[in-house]
């Protein structure tokens, strides 16, 4: 006999269903039925369904709601069809390990649910786990009322059919979001022993891939989301009599209300305007002891709010933050000159003639921001210019320009003052655009990998798929000009950087200038050769991996392997070429090619790559967009893609078809590639067609002239 049923809604989950079926199929316990309910769904998710159930033997059923009618009732219409003896919710975005069914279920025996582990979302799931690893409490009641609350979501427990249906529990169909509380309060109530599984690696909340068009809870918009919540609290605590559980909604509740209304948040104010008398309501209805532990200043507000002051309550917020701003300000000389530009940011004035340049947070002087400065200053003399970098003494920069440390009070007061700010990479979110600043944002490359709210799945250190995506979106929303160029980065940009055609500046990169304009000087280029102490009469090939995602290992370390061989290289080609390594600066620290001095040379550093393109008659490169670039001088290119297929399938993804439309041969290992590189001439001839091509396709705007045409758009004034 089936002895769980697993009650499954489901409304257009066609990006992550499949992984959910699949953590399914891999159950070690067979003894179990889903329960489908299809809550009007308009994507593929349906026929996803139906697909995996001809090719998998489980028993189920598949209920289809002709309108769509939320969580709560769906899965009412889920325990109406139940004929087993236990019940099993899960998500359709969310996974389960294969030993999961099988451990819950050996602990039934004479009790009346089974709590398991619950984990936020992770790539690195429990596939394997022995008994003896399992820390397994037997509980009542009366000594843990709150159990069943603890996790703020019903799924991941073994319910019992018998409690739920002769006590007649079902989900609150008026609350479309936050109802599991509600029904968890409702079953415990009837429930005298239970068990607990302490351990990781059991139920796994999805991760929202697509936050904006498919929100969680947590990023729903946030008006919608905080009413719902305060309604999903009233109810759940008017169905209880037990203080203790009174108690913990309340702490729930509270905690809530100090993220939600953190006189930190950039949007205190229209949350106070939107809620005041919502937030008077439950604050009413919370019992007092609850927030006497708070802050002496937030007391005063929680009064303020319960006796109707609201603007009263707002102010005393404010004055929360500059409390907290110049207590950083005393105690913490790191943060001191970032707790200044907080307190005094909207104090300074803006300055209409000047400009601060950013490039790649701080770490050179490069890429456009250095381009738009060399013309702005020779053609803008009565401007003030501003050069943000990490370590000022390191770069001479011509011209005027002032060099600020970054993250120094003159970093904070460059973008306090500044008319223009002009970056080629995100900047941080707390600093403030005030009204009147101007945004350029110059980016840095032509796109083949995926980018911004285009990616799926983001695997990058210390962030989520849809915190990403958000903080990216807010960052973007800031740009008042994105520099773009070609039309095929145009129509990326639209996508990934929700951008409009009216912000964008389809000029051509202004870095790519020089490749234009210098090309064919060679005193230009034999300077930057002896600069770097590279012979005249070789070749020089360089090269350029991408920096892959999955590289990084924990925070300051990062898997490094040079997979190009320079050892067979110098035998095959060490007589006529030299080679230039530009890898990543993350791993470039990590690179020893003491051993092939005078044939290998790393070039990780150097400021500017348009600079090496100059003098580099090949390149080699993987995924890295250096190639675009590159494409405006003609010259050949080779990609040595040895993880080809993993780097599709599993990491970013890409724009282009990269088996059709490159300028140049793929080779997948490091003896092909070095004895393609043997005759340049022959590669650069056989491949002449696709080259020219390609720069048509991509290089129409580069004209040289993309810094003087940038200026024009934005119709800045001299």
């Amino acid at each position: 006999m089936n002895n769980i049923s697993v009650i499954l809604p489901y409304f257009n989950n066609e990006s992550h269903i499949e992984e959910t079926l699949n953590s399914l199929t891999q159950q070690t316990y067979k003894s179990f039925e889903v329960i489908f309910v299809n809550d009007a769904s308009t994507d593929t998710s349906e026929s996803i369904i139906n697909n995996w159930l001809k090719t998998n033997d489980i028993k189920h059923q598949h209920i289809k709601n002709q309108i769509n009618l939320g969580v709560a009732e769906s899965r009412n219409i889920g325990l109406e069809h139940v004929n087993t003896d236990w019940i099993y919710f899960l998500d359709a975005d969310d996974t389960i390990s294969p030993f999961t069914f099988d451990y819950m279920i050996q602990q039934v025996a004479g009790i009346d649910g089974v709590i398991a582990p619950m984990n936020k979302f992770t790539p690195n799931k429990v596939e394997n786990l022995f008994a003896s690893e399992l820390e397994i409490e037997h509980l009542t009641n009366e000594t843990n009322p709150n159990a069943f609350l603890r996790r703020n979501t019903v799924c991941g427990i073994l319910f019992k059919k018998s409690i739920i249906e002769l006590n007649k529990i079902r989900f609150e169909s008026k609350l479309r979001l936050f109802c599991d509380y509600s029904f968890s309060i409702e079953y415990q109530k009837h429930v005298n022993q239970f068990v607990r599984i302490k351990n990781s690696g059991f139920y796994y909340r999805g991760e929202v891939y697509d936050p904006f068009n498919k929100p969680n809870l947590s990023r729903t918009e946030f008006n919608q989301m905080f009413i719902y919540y305060c309604k999903g609290y009233f109810d759940a605590r008017n169905r209880t009599f037990d203080y203790r559980v009174k108690s913990f909604l309340d702490k729930k509740m509270l905690g809530r209300i100090k993220r939600y209304f953190n006189p930190d948040s950039p949007y205190i104010s229209e949350r106070y305007e939107a809620h005041a008398e919502l937030l008077q309501a439950v604050l009413k209805t919370m019992d007092k002891e609850i927030y006497q532990s708070t802050g002496l200043l937030m007391r005063r507000e929680i009064k303020l709010l319960i006796n109707g002051e609201f603007s009263k309550a707002k102010a005393l917020n404010h004055k929360r933050k500059q409390s907290r701003i110049y207590r950083r300000l005393l105690l913490n000389k790191k943060t001191r000159a970032r707790s200044l530009y907080d307190l005094n940011v909207y104090k300074q004035n803006i300055n209409e003639k000047q400009v601060v340049f950013e490039s790649f947070a701080g770490k050179g002087y490069s890429d456009s921001p250095k381009y738009i400065y060399e013309y702005m200053y020779k053609n803008f003399p009565d401007y003030k210019f501003i050069w943000v970098l990490n370590e000022p003494e390191k770069f001479d920069i011509p011209g005027p320009a002032i060099k600020v440390k970054r993250l120094t009070k003159g970093f904070y007061d460059a973008y306090a003052t500044s008319k223009y700010w002009v970056s080629n990479a995100r900047i941080p979110l707390y600093l403030i655009k005030k009204p009147g600043q101007v945004y350029i944002q110059t980016w840095h490359g032509t796109p083949l990998k995926r980018l911004g709210n285009d990616m799926k799945v983001v695997r990058m250190p210390g962030t989520t798929t849809p915190a990403y995506k958000y903080n990216f979106k807010k960052e973007t929303d800031r740009w008042d000009y994105l520099v773009s160029p070609n039309k095929y980065s145009s129509e990326i940009f639209k996508s990934a950087f929700w951008m409009d055609q009216e912000r964008l500046l389809e000029t051509g990169y202004p870095r790519n200038d020089i490749l234009t304009t210098k090309q064919n000087d060679q005193e230009f280029i034999d300077s930057i050769k002896l600069k770097l102490g590279i012979p005249e009469d070789k070749n020089v090939i360089m090269y350029a991996p991408t920096w892959r995602d999955d590289e990084f290992i924990k925070k300051g370390k990062y898997k490094f392997e040079l997979k190009i061989d320079l050892e067979n290289l110098q035998n095959s080609i060490g007589k006529d070429s030299v080679i230039l390594l530009r890898m990543h600066y993350l791993i470039a620290s990590a690179l020893d090619i003491s051993e092939f001095k005078g044939f290998a040379y790393d070039v990780s550093s150097y400021p500017d790559i348009s600079e090496l393109y100059l003098i580099s008659d090949l390149l080699i490169t993987d995924y890295s967009s250096v190639f675009f670039d590159y494409s405006i001088l003609k010259r050949p290119t080779v990609f040595f893609s040895y993880d080809i297929d993993k780097y599709k399938d599993d990491l970013r993804g890409f724009y282009l078809d990269y088996y059709k439309d490159l300028p140049g041969p793929i080779y997948k290992d490091a003896y092909s590639l070095a004895m393609a590189l043997k005759d340049i001439d022959v590669l650069a001839l056989k491949y002449s067609k696709q080259i020219e091509q390609f720069h048509e396709r991509f290089n129409q705007w580069e004209d040289g002239n993309a810094s003087e045409k940038l200026i024009d758009k934005i119709n800045l004034k001299g």
